[in-house]
């Protein structure tokens, strides 16, 4: 026999004998996939597994079977740019300074305050979960939506792969080719591509979610499927359109184009779920779905959708502005369980990190790992949630507000006008009995928590005229 070929059997036979060998526990498991599915506009009750009755979400269903569902899941701001910039880093918008949609609206005419210098852009200098998970051996994929400004691209913040990613928050049009050449809004590069006519933006970009996933089987990963839909303007495929309009409303729920759309954001769910069972990686799997802000029920004709119970909806700094649905799989979570723990869009930067095995942050984050709440604790894990949003939005409706919610208690403190409005969440969960005017001690002690915090994260005030 060769005597090279002879040495290169031996090697390989003690290597084999050695694995053996080992203590079952000393093998390292492989670090679990993410795949992180965030929805745009999509409202705390929209789907069946939320309570809707209008909605039918089979799959969301079944991911929802398999995962813990947070029934009070906030986003970090009530519109989609800093709760994306809060997802990403783990920090609180106020601290960054990407306080609105990128790049925003202008202060009314006749407004009292000034808008503030803010962030227009996510800093190169600050620190994703993707580049977190890249020295973790991590492919690292951003499909879908962007808008975190600046010109730039995921891949300068840590991502592989991006796909359809850019300055735009939204799509010209959710058919092939998204937006005609030029058009404001269109989806950056999709087009040129591939696809044809009658190819639906939900779908192709599934489609290259579940490439990615298969190309990428044997080693782990991170997608981060930021879909445009549910978000405007309302076009849904045809079958799904007129299925929905032989449904009678409920609950305020009643417009087919949008229910259309949200069953294709349900069909991407299914066959990403399909694809993880069909590679037999679906155990080490985490998935995540949730939304950037509450339902959008300004626009519409009737209504995109109704957030249920909770007042009002995207933009505001009521619970249906700011609350989102949230389901989260992960290995060693309840599966079907409820929970009511409170938690927030930059609680999933050290979640994440936790889950992977991954040493905790290095640098100051606002966010709080949940992972114990994954697996069935009580704890709360927030002594208080709090946002900063000084702006103004849908043509002036909305203006400058700060939000405390401490226990059961929020307050709202609007600086247009220097009003404050105070409601007990556990009593009023529809925000409609305002008692700022009775309970004074409670109000005090949350103006006095947001006075800190406000200084903590350094957030901008608004300048006056």
């Amino acid at each position: 026999m060769n005597p090279a070929l002879f040495q290169t059997m031996k090697s390989t036979i003690s290597t084999l004998l050695l694995f053996l060998l080992l203590p079952l526990g000393s093998i390292a498991a492989p670090r679990p996939n993410i795949v992180f599915i965030l929805i745009d506009d999509m409202g705390a009750a929209d789907g069946s597994c939320f309570g809707s009755r209008y909605y039918h979400t089979p799959n969301l269903d079944r991911l929802a079977a398999e995962s813990v569902k947070f029934t009070q899941a906030y986003a970090s701001c009530a519109v989609c740019s800093p709760s994306r910039a809060a997802i990403l880093t783990g920090k609180a918008p106020a601290r960054l300074h990407i306080t609105d949609w990128i790049p925003g609206e202008k202060e009314p005419a006749n407004s009292r305050l000034l808008l503030p210098d803010w962030q227009k852009s996510l800093p190169l200098s600050e620190t994703t979960i993707a580049e977190e998970l890249k020295p973790l051996g991590y492919a690292t994929a951003s499909i879908g939506k962007w808008h975190l400004g600046g010109g730039r691209s995921p891949q300068e913040y840590g991502f592989d792969i991006n796909i359809a990613g850019g300055d735009t928050g939204q799509s010209a049009s959710y058919f092939w080719p998204y937006g005609k050449e030029g058009q404001a809004h269109r989806v950056p590069g999709l087009a040129a591509m591939g696809g044809g006519p009658g190819e639906y933006l939900t779908d192709r970009l599934t489609d290259e979610a579940v490439g990615f996933i298969e190309s990428h089987r044997n080693t782990p990963f991170f997608l981060y499927l930021a879909h445009y839909a549910v978000h405007s303007p309302f076009m849904g495929k045809k079958d799904a359109v007129e299925e929905a309009s032989k449904r009678p409303p409920a609950d305020g729920q009643g417009n087919a184009v949008y229910a259309a759309m949200l069953q294709s954001v349900d069909d991407s769910v299914g066959r990403i779920l399909d694809k993880l069972k069909a590679l037999h990686i679906d155990e080490n799997t985490i998935v995540v779905f949730t939304s950037d802000n509450g339902g959008a029920v300004h626009i519409g004709n009737p209504p995109a959708t109704a957030n249920g119970h909770l007042r009002l909806g995207k933009g505001y700094p009521y619970e249906g502005g700011l609350r989102v649905p949230l389901l989260m799989k992960a290995p060693g979570a309840k599966r079907g369980a409820v929970c009511d723990i409170p938690v927030i869009s930059h609680d999933f930067y050290p979640t994440l990190l936790e889950l992977v095995g991954a040493p905790p942050a290095s640098h100051s984050i606002d966010g709080v790992s949940f992972v114990s709440a994954l697996q069935g604790s009580r704890e709360v894990l927030h002594d208080g949630l709090f946002w900063h949003y000084p702006h103004y939005w849908f043509r002036g409706k909305v203006s400058p507000y700060s939000v405390a919610h401490v226990g059961e208690w929020k307050l709202i403190r609007f600086y247009e006008d220097n009003h404050e409005e105070l409601y007990n969440l556990l009593e009023d969960p529809s925000e409609q009995n305002d008692l700022a005017g009775a309970r004074l001690e409670e109000r005090r002690m949350l103006g006095g928590r947001l006075d800190r915090w406000l200084k903590e994260v350094g957030a901008q005030m608004n300048p006056t005229r």
